[in-house]
């Protein structure tokens, strides 16, 4: 990369690498899915289902933690892809030195809160951790200590980004986090226990957050990281964009790990680690949409320092759609094949098909509108959507605590307080103030973002139906349901989701000599790159 931001050889707003970005986010976060499924399942047959809540509570815990940090860290890929684009070096160089001045002092706070948590939170829940007392005490310790080296290079994370180099940050997470669980596998094959898992997942990330800072430094050649960069003007600024993303970081905290203490406080760790693995499938979708939503962030930021409006426009409902097209398969197999899963993946006493399907329902409007609340952040328009995110949050903690606690509703009863507030809060009103906020006529959105995938999907949900209908009774039958349902979907995306210019080029390897006749030059109404 040219190390002049200003250098007109350089696209700026990485749209020529929008669809390379997206495929290696992809492709990163497959490690994370199999390690997903790898590693719960070998904590349960090796250490028990009660650890495993234990494991899953003490992450629950130190997510808090996260709020020391204000939300600032994401500021940097935004101001790092907006300095870029106005070829500012000297505001890059304060931007990321001013926010790692901060993110020093929150990460010394975030120990602060890991000691008293380790001596006070599990004592204080010795009932529903069982003999897992210590334990969950090293737990916490390591699980917060690596929080802290990781909030203290947070920074070289948005450097990378906001250069649009997710190849390498995904790259970067996959290989850290696949050198990590294959430590963490070997440890328990040998006899460890949560401790020792707990100590691998510290090595694991601090390694990883080195690594990240030179690569930041590679990707961004005019980076400079000192004390005298660093500017109170510079990081007021940044702090109120933060802000506005702690709002939303907080209320995601609410929603999910708030429920997970009530959870186990009303029902022990074990029945949070039945819990957790339909919550988990449910992470796992989320994630995959925003891979590709989180790129949109930088990317908005770069075409309103341009004052390209329109190009704005496009970029958010082609964003849209999309996001539509990818979560809606997602969810259609998570809420009809959910039990069936469950069973395959961690056995009998795990399936909870009804608390996924209600989980799987409840997050359907929230993941369509992810890449909306993204471009949204890049424009720094995403307060007022993450504040009815937290009000929604807040009513879905005194949901689950008349649920769980007062009306014994169980996990059905916590899937229905997640489901409810996200439906509410993502499907009404982020539509509507997206729109206004961008000018763009709600019906147009309407019709682009959700009526179109929906018929293009219906027909793959009518075979995921069928499929279940057959059940164990007629595997044969079943599976020829799943096949048919899904070679009539790639189909479908092939005619009406993928871009022009990337069926060209699949095109270009299998068939050269017909792939331009068979493709035409012009851009799909989804063609984002």
């Amino acid at each position: 990369m040219n190390a002049d931001p200003s250098s007109e050889s350089v696209d700026t707003s990485g749209r020529d690498r929008f669809t390379r970005n997206v495929l290696a986010s992809w492709a990163g976060y497959g490690v994370f899915v199999v390690a997903g499924f790898v590693l719960p399942r070998f904590i349960d047959r090796h250490v028990g289902q009660t650890a495993l809540g234990v494991w899953d509570f003490a992450w629950s815990l130190v997510s808090y933690f996260s709020l020391a940090q204000v939300g600032i860290g994401s500021s940097v890929n935004t101001y790092v892809a907006r300095y870029r684009a106005e070829g500012d070096i000297v505001g890059l160089r304060c931007a990321v030195s001013s926010v790692s001045c901060l993110q020093l002092l929150a990460a010394g706070l975030v120990l602060l809160l890991t000691i008293v948590a380790t001596g006070t939170v599990p004592a204080l829940m010795s009932r529903s951790l069982g003999g897992h007392l210590t334990d969950a005490r090293w737990v916490v310790a390591l699980l917060g200590a690596g929080l802290a080296v990781q909030m203290a290079f947070d920074a070289f994370n948005g450097v990378i980004t906001g250069c649009h180099r997710w190849d390498l940050h995904n790259g970067l997470n996959a290989g850290g986090y696949a050198i990590t669980v294959v430590i963490m596998v070997t440890a328990i094959a040998l006899g460890g226990g949560l401790r020792s898992l707990a100590m691998a997942n510290f090595c694991g990330m601090a390694a990883t957050e080195l690594v990240r800072a030179i690569l930041a430094h590679r990707v961004c050649p005019v980076l400079r990281v000192r004390w005298e960069y660093a500017r109170w003007s510079q990081a007021r600024p940044m702090l109120a964009f933060g802000g506005k993303t702690l709002i939303q970081t907080l209320s995601r905290l609410l929603l999910y790990q708030a429920n997970n203490l009530v959870v186990v406080s009303y029902l022990g760790a074990g029945a949070l680690a039945l819990y957790a693995r339909p919550n988990s499938l449910i992470r796992h979708a989320q994630t995959f949409v925003n891979k590709f939503a989180f790129i949109l962030t930088p990317t908005a930021s770069s075409l309103r320092a341009r004052g390209d409006d329109d190009g704005l426009r496009r970029l958010a409902l082609d964003a849209a759609r999309f996001s539509a097209f990818l979560a809606l398969p997602m969810v259609l197999i998570l809420a009809i094949l959910g039990d069936p899963i469950l069973r395959l993946w961690m056995g009998p006493r795990y399936a909870q098909g009804l608390v996924l399907a209600i989980l799987a329902i409840g997050h359907l409007a929230a993941l369509t509108q992810q890449a909306l609340l993204n471009v949204l952040t890049g424009v720094n328009a995403h307060g007022r959507p993450a504040l009815v995110n937290l009000i929604a949050s807040v009513c879905g903690l005194g949901l689950v605590l008349w649920l769980v606690g007062l009306r014994s509703a169980g996990l059905p009863g916590a899937a229905a307080a997640i489901a409810l507030p996200l439906t509410l809060a993502n499907g009404i009103y982020v539509p509507i103030y997206s729109c206004r906020q961008l000018r763009m006529p709600l019906s147009r959105y309407i019709r682009q973002a959700w009526l179109e995938p929906l018929a293009c999907v219906a027909p793959f949900g009518l075979c995921l139906i069928a499929a279940r209908l057959a059940g164990q009774e007629r595997p044969w039958q079943a599976l020829a349901w799943l096949a048919g349902g899904a070679l009539l979907l790639g189909f479908v995306y092939w005619q009406r989701v993928l871009p022009a210019r990337l069926k060209q080029e699949l095109l270009a390897r299998v068939y050269p000599s017909t792939a331009k006749r068979v493709i035409a030059p012009a851009a799909q109404p989804g063609d984002v790159h």
